[in-house]
């Protein structure tokens, strides 16, 4: 990758290679390749042998599980600035989900076997690392706790504002996923998204114009969520 690309920042800045040291970061990259996919590719099937982890630079990554009954479950959609498979590399074996682009996405691709071979030359790299996870797996207790102990609204409008643009006017989110993949997201039904939308709508919390959903009360649906 070339060293002054913007690319190079972003993945200085995610919470897993912010880890490293100047060489240590140049070390990985090294290893490291852009891939770029057309909406609908995959990047790798649930049960593929587990040789990289990736960050995201561009576009959307759907992780999903298919269960032995056939129905689908999205575990995660992955944004930019965003890792994805980097715990299965801890685990070793074989991916427990399968990653495809909902867009047209760009990501780089980091070698599990070079990077775990840096991590067992260098314990202290190993304690930096164990920092930055263990803030992440805060991150991921608290998304827990809202897919188990709020409701379906509170889920959507929590949604709503994660996606909600800082300084945007008029407060709006664009849905460029569609509605059966982020009603999977946050464990509820098509149909019941689609109830609550009608409900938020009712109360005047929000208004949709086709792919976009404008905020209209940003502090009362804080006070919902």
């Amino acid at each position: 990758m070339n060293p002054d690309s913007p690319d190079i920042q972003q993945l200085k800045d995610g919470y897993l290679l912010a880890a490293l040291s100047h060489s240590e970061f140049e070390d990985v990259m090294a290893h490291a390749s852009v891939r770029t996919l057309a909406p609908g590719e995959g990047v790798f099937d649930q049960g593929d042998l587990c040789t990289h982890f990736f960050f995201v630079l561009a576009g959307i990554v759907k992780l999903g599980r298919i269960a032995p009954s056939g129905e689908e479950k999205v575990m995660d959609l992955v944004r930019p600035r965003h890792y994805f498979a980097e715990a299965a590399m801890f685990l070793g074996g074989r991916y427990p989900v399968y990653a495809c682009a909902l867009e047209a996405t760009r990501l780089v691709a980091l070698d599990n076997a070079h990077f775990l071979r840096l991590l067992r030359g260098n314990g202290d790299l190993c304690i930096r690392l164990l920092s930055t996870l263990s803030q992440r797996m805060h991150g991921l207790v608290n998304e827990i706790d809202n897919l188990t102990l709020h409701s379906g609204a509170e889920r959507l409008i929590g949604y709503l504002l994660e996606q909600l643009p800082e300084g945007a006017v008029p407060a709006s989110v664009w849905l460029n996923v569609p509605k059966h993949v982020i009603a999977s997201r946050l464990g509820i039904q098509p149909e019941t998204l689609s109830r609550i939308l009608a409900k938020l709508r009712a109360e005047r919390l929000i208004d949709v114009h086709e792919g976009m959903i404008v905020l209209n009360d940003v502090a009362a649906l804080r006070r919902f969520s």
